[in-house]
Formats: C-alpha cells, sequence, structure tokens
C-alpha cells in the first residue's frame, strides 16, 4: 500500500512536471508597413527595437560599417551587414547627382545577380538602422522592391534599449581592407 502511494505520489510529480509552462510574455504585433522609407514614420524605432530583437520572424540588420560598429558600439542581437563594406556596389550603385552618389534609390543600379536571400532572410519581417537613418532608407527601398516587408528603425545612437554593447572608441579597419 504504502509502496503504491509512493509510486502515486512520483507520477503525479513527473506529470506535474510535464505540464506546459506558463507562456511568456506574447510578442508585440509586427505593425503594418509604412510606404515611407523616412525613419521617422516608422512605427519600429531605436526606442521600441527591443521588443523584435532575438524574434524568429524578425531579422534585424546594423548597417553600420565596421569602424562604426567597434567604435560607437552595438545592439546585441542585430546582424551587422555593412553598407559602404559591403552591399554598395555589390547590391547596388547608388547614381549620381551633380557628380556626387546619391542617396536616392531610384537612381540606383541593383545588381539582379545580387543573392539577396543569403543576406536578408525571405518570408522574415526585416528592421534596419545605421548611423542616422539614412542607408537603412535607401536599403528599405530596394528590398522592398524586392518584396520584402522592411521597416527603417533610424539611428544607432538614437538606441537606449537593454541591449547596447558599448565600442571601444578607438577601433581602426586597417588600410586597404576593403
Amino acid at each position: 500500500m504504502k509502496k503504491t502511494a509512493l509510486i502515486l505520489a512520483l507520477v503525479a510529480l513527473v506529470l506535474a512536471g510535464c505540464a506546459t509552462a506558463p507562456a511568456g510574455p506574447a510578442l508585440a504585433a509586427i505593425p503594418a508597413p509604412v510606404a515611407s522609407a523616412a525613419a521617422k514614420d516608422s512605427p519600429i524605432t531605436m526606442a521600441n527595437l527591443d521588443a523584435f530583437l532575438y524574434r524568429p520572424d524578425v531579422q534585424v540588420v546594423d548597417l553600420r560599417n565596421f569602424e562604426e560598429y567597434f567604435n560607437s558600439g552595438y545592439v546585441r542581437g542585430a546582424e551587422l551587414i555593412p553598407f559602404f563594406q559591403y552591399l554598395e556596389n555589390r547590391m547596388a550603385t547608388r547614381g549620381a547627382v551633380d557628380g556626387k552618389a546619391s542617396w536616392d534609390a531610384s537612381l540606383a543600379t541593383v545588381n539582379a545577380a545580387f543573392p539577396l536571400a543569403n543576406f536578408f532572410v525571405p518570408g522574415k519581417t526585416i528592421v534596419l538602422f545605421c548611423a542616422s537613418g539614412t542607408r537603412a532608407a535607401f536599403v528599405k527601398t530596394l528590398l522592398e522592391k524586392a518584396g520584402y516587408t522592411v521597416f527603417n528603425a533610424g539611428g544607432f545612437k538614437e538606441y537606449t534599449g537593454a541591449h547596447k554593447v558599448l565600442g571601444d572608441g578607438v577601433y581602426k579597419l586597417p588600410a586597404g581592407m576593403f
């Protein structure tokens, strides 16, 4: 009798341990995309970026270069894809206005052979940021034309969330690397 009661008690404990754990906080809903590429118009910003980090349905991308990343710091959980050191002239070449490179995406020459899906995950919502939001606006426009859902969260300097890692302020990329 005592053995049976002990076995039943152990079975009850095991079953209780296998019960579904309470659900964590609900994920923030992905807002509807906006037509504007400007960060000021985006519902996903550096102020609410933490709600979109580490999600299986969102890819957060930092477009700053290596020196900016290591000097200023970074957002833990964001993926670094440097615009100037990698995407520019590979993904797209900026057009020119009065002999100067332009951030107007309608003037860009897009490289149709660039393997976008190797960098930006199809089916995920893409959240971009850079130093000020300019590069993010340019890349947002190009990715939207390729069928992605994209938000420009703005500039790194506006981030005050819990995942900021400070830079060292002295990093210099060796000359001739890119």
